[in-house]
């Protein structure tokens, strides 16, 4: 029996030894052979990519590295330098530009992409506005395309439309939101896939997107008709990503959806290792801004999302290890309801040297401006991860108070090669753009604010040149001279903040006291019974002109105080001694009742003060006997 039972095993290892090597025939996403090792109960054969012999329902090995978006955007093997905000060449067409530093020709030297808005005229006649363009009007514009800038062996990037070709009948872009740049179609050219959130309105249902795949002749083809499952579909994509989000070796795409009908969390489009992407539901949360960085260290990519509403998800959304973000496994960030609404940038990177990322936040406030909700003000927050899926969060560091300069771009480089990373921001406002937060290690950041933050990286201008960067020790002896200022003005304004938090404390404490005195002192001389308040009120009525005082009468009789089911409160009463003026206040307004009596005092006859209510009634201490009946 023991032997049959032996021979089987054997048998079916045998057969499951042929169909596991036909499987992984095609080898590692790396190129390598797969290590072959038996399973626990000695029945079959697991293949494991990247060496070890542990079992892996994902096929994930957290010594591998998974590729994400932004390791490209953030290469520091390229050169790093502030881009124009309005280059000339395309100033015309392509309005409130974003762009990107990456080598799109693979000769090692930096260019530059620039996306945008379209023009919304036609020879400066406005044909509609942001926000309330329909989609007929969008469909038949003049739509631009990207903007692409190579590097050349002069040292200028030199502007190339001719490498960018869209054969879509209704091609170009609406609003360009974000590039996410990455090799599709494996052919080691970089690709672009552009998401487009419309200028339409007012409801956001955003616009078809642009798929452009490196080709052999060296231009960059438009291939949402060949590539995409879903070529013409529309969703409002304000946050996207790039990465290798199910670990097969190519990069895939997560897009968030934000229509408010939809409400639909994430898209993942889905690379075959060609380029062509498929569509499909990957849950996630509904967010505005997204990025994809393996946070817990367990060789997938995660999902770190912010919300643009105080309702809407903020923190991390856990890879299952398949390229699924499901909500039940996710861990929350703060929101920081009362004073930031919402987070149109994220952002990842190991800032503290520790061998694991860590993330920073752009934080925004709203305002309405003509009846349209904007951003207002702008802030970072850093948050350090400290393994375990636990996290510190750091306070947010304003940038702005009232501004529009959001962050909309956030980068990392060692600006002053000392060894750790920066952080530099990009903003469409000359007030926040190019901002930089120096590394000072142990999440102790240094802002240095333009423009005196231009001196820490170069600048591309208009004739395309680079502006030359400075040396290695003057870098770093002009950030050691930023960050003493910063550090001085950062001093100044605490010592500020302690004196004012002192002088607040000592008024706050004079006011108890004051208060504290005057309950006292009516304590202990005036009281009385709320039963005899109406004799009270017809006494003052019969005493002084009635006339004067009927809205006394009112407000107790038909009033706010008749209203009122506990009157634990009540009103200041001022009469002048000609009976030329009669006043009320209510408890919380006895300055104004003390203000009016002087005022009488001083040109109607001496004013006294009667205050009617639960607690006290002080003034002419003859009234005092009459209301209370004592004697």
């Amino acid at each position: 029996m023991t032997y049959n039972r032996s021979m089987k095993k054997l048998l079916l290892l045998l057969i499951l030894s042929f169909f596991s090597a036909q499987g992984f025939a095609a080898g590692c996403p790396d190129g390598s052979e797969p290590v072959k090792s038996v399973s626990d109960d000695g029945s079959y054969f697991v293949f494991n990519c990247g060496g070890g012999n542990e079992q892996s329902s994902s096929s994930t090995n957290s010594n591998i590295k998974p590729l994400a978006g932004i390791d490209i955007e953030n290469d520091p093997n390229l050169d790093f330098f502030k881009l124009l905000e309005n280059p000339v060449q395309i100033r015309q067409f392509l309005h409130g530009v974003d762009g990107r530093i990456a080598d799109f020709n693979n000769d090692g030297l930096a260019d530059v992409i620039y996306i945008g808005i379209m023009s919304m005229s036609i020879n400066g006649i406005p044909f509609c506005t942001y926000q309330a363009c329909s989609y007929q009007q969008i469909d038949d514009a003049n739509k631009p395309l990207p903007a692409l800038y190579l590097s050349d062996a002069d040292g200028k990037l030199h502007y190339s439309p001719e490498l960018f070709i869209d054969n879509r009948l209704n091609k170009g872009m609406s609003l360009g939101r974000r590039l996410l740049i990455a090799d599709y179609n494996n052919d080691k050219l970089l690709d672009i896939y552009i998401t487009d959130t419309s200028i339409s309105g007012p409801k956001k249902h955003g616009y078809r997107d642009s798929y452009y795949l490196s080709q052999p002749n060296g231009t960059w083809l438009e291939s949402s008709n060949t590539h995409l499952s879903h070529d013409n579909f529309k969703v409002y994509d304000h946050g996207g990503a790039t990465g290798d989000i199910d670990n097969d070796g190519d990069m895939d795409i997560v897009l968030t959806e934000l229509n408010p009908q939809l409400n639909s969390g994430f898209w993942c489009l889905m690379n075959d290792g060609s380029g062509f992407l498929t569509r499909r539901k990957c849950v996630g949360s509904n967010a505005s801004s997204l990025e994809l960085s393996d946070i817990d260290n367990d060789g997938d990519l995660d999902a770190i999302v912010g919300g643009m509403n105080r309702n809407l998800f903020t923190g991390v959304v856990w890879n299952d290890g398949r390229g699924n973000f499901i909500t039940y496994n996710a861990t929350p960030l703060k929101q920081y309801k009362d004073t930031y609404e919402g987070v149109p940038e994220v952002s990842a990177s190991d800032l503290d040297n520790d061998g694991d990322m860590d993330i920073v936040y752009s934080r925004v406030q709203r305002q309405i401006i003509d009846s349209k909700s904007g951003y207002k003000g702008s802030a970072i927050q850093f948050i350090e991860n400290l393994g375990n899926k636990n996290f510190k969060e750091y306070e947010a560091i304003p940038l702005v108070e009232d501004s529009t300069g959001w962050i909309k771009n956030i980068l990392f480089r060692d600006l002053d090669e000392d060894g750790d990373i920066d952080v530099y921001l990009n903003s469409m406002d000359q007030i926040t753009n190019g901002s930089v937060f120096i590394n000072n290690g142990n999440f102790n950041f240094a802002l240095i604010m333009p423009p005196e933050a231009y001196k820490l990286y170069g600048a591309l201008r208009q004739n395309g040149e680079i502006e030359s960067l400075i040396s290695r020790e003057e870098k770093a002896k002009l950030a050691a001279q930023l960050k003493k200022i910063n550090d001085e003005k950062k001093s100044q304004e605490e010592e500020k903040a302690k004196r004012t938090a002192e002088l607040k404390k000592s008024q706050k404490e004079e006011k108890a006291k004051r208060l504290a005195e005057e309950r006292e002192n009516n304590k202990n001389n005036f009281k009385y019974s709320t039963r005899y308040f109406k004799s009270q009120l017809k006494l003052l009525e019969s005493q002084n002109n009635i006339e004067v005082c009927n809205g006394i009468s009112k407000e107790f009789y038909t009033g706010d105080y008749y209203s009122r089911t506990k009157k634990k409160t009540y009103f200041f009463v001022s009469l002048d001694s000609n009976g030329k003026d009669c006043h009320y206040e209510w408890s919380t307004n006895i300055g104004n009742t003390l203000s009016r009596c002087e005022t009488n005092t001083k040109f109607d006859g001496k004013c006294t003060i009667y205050a009617l209510g639960d607690n006290i009634v002080w003034g002419n201490p003859q009234l005092y006997k009459e209301l209370t009946r004592k004697k």
